[in-house]
């Protein structure tokens, strides 16, 4: 039986990342390093604990679909430098900011350790979002320290440096609402597309002023100046931050799709909904709008991965009635706008921010937090056949993310 932990609220998280102290002792190793992870093909982040004793670690593996993932004899401690799961990874290398101390991290994982390839100081943003423009270019989005600006920084991940960073000039935070919160974000065309919305203050919480809406900014990559502020009234809160998993994707057409969680910013009587931005376009398609959390026993939409032919997996918290609560998997078809099913899969009790599918080969691999054994779960859209993979062991309590690493 797993141990009871205590569900951490985005909040939480944001203000927790403030105030921890991480060493900025710089020990760089050659950047060129080649992570030990590119002799396997995934990794998971995994936690083991009860709040405020818990621990975090990566393990590397091979398979998704047979054997265990044990933590014994495997695993890199991570708790001293990343300490929470708004990590990116690519190519076996992770990276994190720690705003609070101010630093930017590139690591990678050796002879079962940590180890920091490079750090450097990072105040430019504290991230919510990220797109990668080429292998070697890496755009965060967030806010900064008051959450009352929206920033940028693009980082050049291969010596760790900033190329550029700046507040986006974005709709001024209306009368009663002091931060902007930030989601999705994708690239087309040399177009950013970024999704935002606006929050009250923390010392009203839980009684904060709800906006009821989020806005899309629309910017060039190279100048990174906002051509417009896309508005619908069908537009509610905002889901994210995308750090800790997608909410967003472009499908083969070139068309965006994203979804919204109205109970992110606290607005628990929005449907969570999906949305479409057409290739070519740059405005929010007024004839597409598909209300997921009607087909979805009012669940709400908290990550979406897309997995090909118009088929997407939305994780949803169950009813949308709290951003703890269990979740559980359906499969949706965007380009209908329909509800294919619900996945007879254990009810998901790990906590809202988790990076919990992979997909590879036209397959659907899910990571689920069960109340007792945790599996990777195999969902073959074009049998519809859903089987069980590889399996958790050696004491998680919870599972954070799932990585392919090449």
């Amino acid at each position: 039986m797993k141990k009871l932990t205590f569900k951490r609220s985005p909040w939480f998280i944001a203000v927790l990342l403030m105030t921890l102290f991480v060493s900025c002792d710089n020990n760089d190793v050659d950047p060129g390093t080649d992570p030990e992870e590119t002799t396997a093909k995934y990794s998971a982040m995994m936690m083991i604990g009860a709040w405020p004793n818990t621990a975090y670690y990566i393990a590397p593996f091979n398979s998704l679909s047979e054997g265990v993932i044990s933590l014994k004899d495997n695993g890199a401690d991570m708790t001293a430098e990343l300490y929470a799961q708004d990590v990116i990874q690519k190519n076996g290398f992770y990276y994190h900011a720690n705003f609070g101390s101010g630093q930017l991290g590139k690591y990678h994982v050796q002879n079962g350790a940590l180890v920091a390839d490079k750090k450097i100081p990072f105040t430019e943003v504290n991230w919510s979002s990220y797109l990668w423009i080429d292998d070697n270019t890496l755009a965060v989005f967030g806010t900064n320290g008051d959450q009352d600006e929206v920033r940028y920084a693009v980082v050049k991940t291969e010596n760790l440096s900033i190329e550029a960073s700046g507040v986006l000039d974005v709709t001024a935070l209306p009368a009663g609402f002091v931060r902007y919160s930030v989601g999705f974000a994708e690239y087309r065309e040399g177009k950013i597309f970024l999704n935002y919305s606006f929050g009250g203050s923390w010392d009203n919480y839980p009684d904060m002023p709800v906006h009821g809406k989020s806005y899309v900014a629309v910017f060039d990559y190279a100048t990174r100046k906002v051509d417009k502020v896309l508005e619908n009234d069908k537009l509610k809160e905002i889901a994210g931050p995308t750090v800790y998993a997608p909410t967003s994707f472009q499908d083969e057409n070139g068309d965006i799709y994203f979804i919204t969680h109205p109970a992110f910013n606290y607005d628990f009587n929005s449907p969570s909904s999906v949305y479409r931005i057409k290739k070519g376009s740059t405005e929010i398609d007024d004839t597409y709008f598909f209300d997921f959390s009607s087909v979805a026993s009012r669940g709400q939409g908290a990550a979406m991965w897309y997995i090909g032919d118009g088929k997407a997996i939305v994780r949803a918290v169950v009813e949308g009635t709290s951003i703890d609560a269990e979740h559980n998997f359906y499969v949706i078809d965007v380009h209908t706008g329909s509800l294919i099913k619900k996945l007879n899969l254990p009810a998901d009790t790990g906590e809202r921010m988790v990076q919990a599918v992979i997909v590879e080969d036209g397959k659907a691999y899910i990571a689920v937090n069960s109340t007792d054994r945790d599996y990777i779960w195999i969902y073959d859209p074009a049998t519809d056949a859903l089987t069980k993979g590889a399996e958790f062991t050696g004491g998680v309590d919870y599972v954070l993310r799932l990585e392919k690493l090449k």
